[in-house]
C-alpha cells in the first residue's frame, strides 16, 4: 500500500479527453495561483494578454472586473478560434464558469497562515483578520468544487515546491500535455517567492498610503528591466534612474503607456511606464543589485532594490 501525500488529487476525471478546453486557474490571492499559472505558461498554454509576473490576463480580467459580460464574451470566443486550449487565473472566474468553453480547474491550497501573512504585509490588517477572511474564501471555493462535475485538479502549493517534478507531471497528465522539453522549462520555473514574483501592480494599498511618487519593477530580464513610476500629484511623467550595483547606468522618462496602471487609482495616469535596455555585453548577472529610484531624489520603487538571480 502506498501512504505516499501527494499533494495532487484529481476529481470528475482528468482533462486529457477534451481536445479543445479552458483552463481556469482558482485559488486564494497570495496562495500560489501564479505558479500554477506561470507552469501551464511554461507547458505551452496561452494565459492571456499583457502577462506580469502574476500571469494575470489584463484585458479579459478588466471586464471581469468592471462586469463587462458581453466585452468579455467576444474576448473568449476569439480565444476560442485561435486556440484550442488556454487558460486564465482568478478566483471569482467560478461565477463566470459559464462564459467558457468546456471549462476545467486547476484548484491549489496554500498554507492558511502562510496565505494570510503574506496579504498582511499588502493589505496593512491584521493577521488573524486575514486568516478568518482567506478561510471563507476557502470554504466559498470548496463549496463550488463540491458541486461541480466539470474535471478538476486539486494541488498543495507547497507539496509543488517540494516536488516540482510531481506537479507538473500530474498536471501535464491531466490537461494530455506531453512536451519533454516544455516539462523542463514548468520544472524549472516552479520557485519559492521568485524575484519577478513583487507587489506589482495588482495591488497597490500600501503605495497608495505612504508616497507621493511610486512605482514598481515588473520584470527584471538579462537585457531589460521594466515597470511603472508616477507622481500622484502631477501628470507630468517622472524621471527615472537605473543603478546596477550602486553605479548609475541610465536615465530614462517613465512615459509610456501602462493604462493597466491608470485604471487601479483615480489618481494614476497611464502614461507612466519605462523600459531600461541595456546594451550588448552589459547583461545582468547572477547576484547583480538592481536599484531603480526617482531621478534627482532618494526615492526608490515599492520594490525596489532587487536581486537578479
Amino acid at each position: 500500500m502506498n501512504n505516499k501525500n501527494t499533494g495532487f488529487t484529481v476529481l470528475n476525471g482528468d482533462a486529457a479527453q477534451l481536445p479543445h478546453k479552458t483552463v481556469l486557474v482558482l485559488g486564494i490571492g497570495r496562495g500560489g495561483t501564479s505558479m500554477a499559472a506561470g507552469v501551464l505558461s511554461k507547458l505551452g498554454v496561452y494565459m492571456g494578454d499583457q502577462l506580469n509576473s502574476r500571469y494575470q490576463d489584463s484585458s479579459l480580467l478588466d471586464c471581469i472586473n468592471r462586469k463587462d459580460k458581453k466585452q468579455a464574451q467576444k474576448i473568449i470566443a476569439e480565444r476560442n478560434r485561435l486556440y484550442p486550449v488556454w487558460g486564465i487565473k482568478k478566483l471569482r472566474l467560478w461565477r463566470w464558469d459559464k462564459l467558457f468553453r468546456a471549462p476545467v480547474y486547476v484548484v491549489v491550497f496554500r498554507d492558511l497562515c502562510a496565505t494570510a501573512n503574506r496579504r498582511v504585509t499588502l493589505f496593512n490588517t491584521s493577521l488573524l483578520s486575514e486568516m478568518f477572511k482567506v478561510l471563507g474564501l476557502n470554504f466559498l471555493l470548496l463549496v463550488f468544487l463540491r458541486l461541480s462535475k466539470r474535471p478538476i485538479l486539486i494541488a498543495s502549493y507547497e507539496k509543488a515546491l517540494l516536488n516540482p517534478e510531481d506537479f507538473v507531471t500530474n498536471l501535464s497528465s491531466f490537461l494530455g500535455i506531453d512536451d519533454p522539453e516544455k516539462f523542463t522549462a514548468a520544472v524549472q520555473f516552479i520557485n519559492p517567492s521568485p524575484s519577478e514574483y513583487t507587489t506589482s501592480p495588482v495591488n497597490y494599498r500600501t503605495a497608495r498610503a505612504s508616497r507621493e511618487r511610486l512605482g514598481y519593477i515588473d520584470k527584471l530580464e538579462p537585457n531589460r528591466i521594466a515597470g511603472w513610476a508616477l507622481s500622484i500629484a502631477t501628470p507630468e511623467p517622472l524621471s527615472v534612474e537605473l543603478l546596477i550595483n550602486g553605479i548609475l547606468k541610465q536615465t530614462i522618462t517613465a512615459n509610456l503607456p501602462r493604462p493597466d496602471v491608470a485604471r487601479e487609482d483615480d489618481r494614476f495616469h497611464e502614461r507612466c511606464g519605462f523600459i531600461f535596455r541595456l546594451a550588448d555585453g552589459q547583461s545582468l548577472k547572477h547576484g547583480d543589485r538592481i536599484d531603480v529610484r526617482i531621478a534627482d531624489t532618494t526615492d526608490t520603487l515599492i520594490n525596489s532594490p532587487q536581486q537578479f538571480a
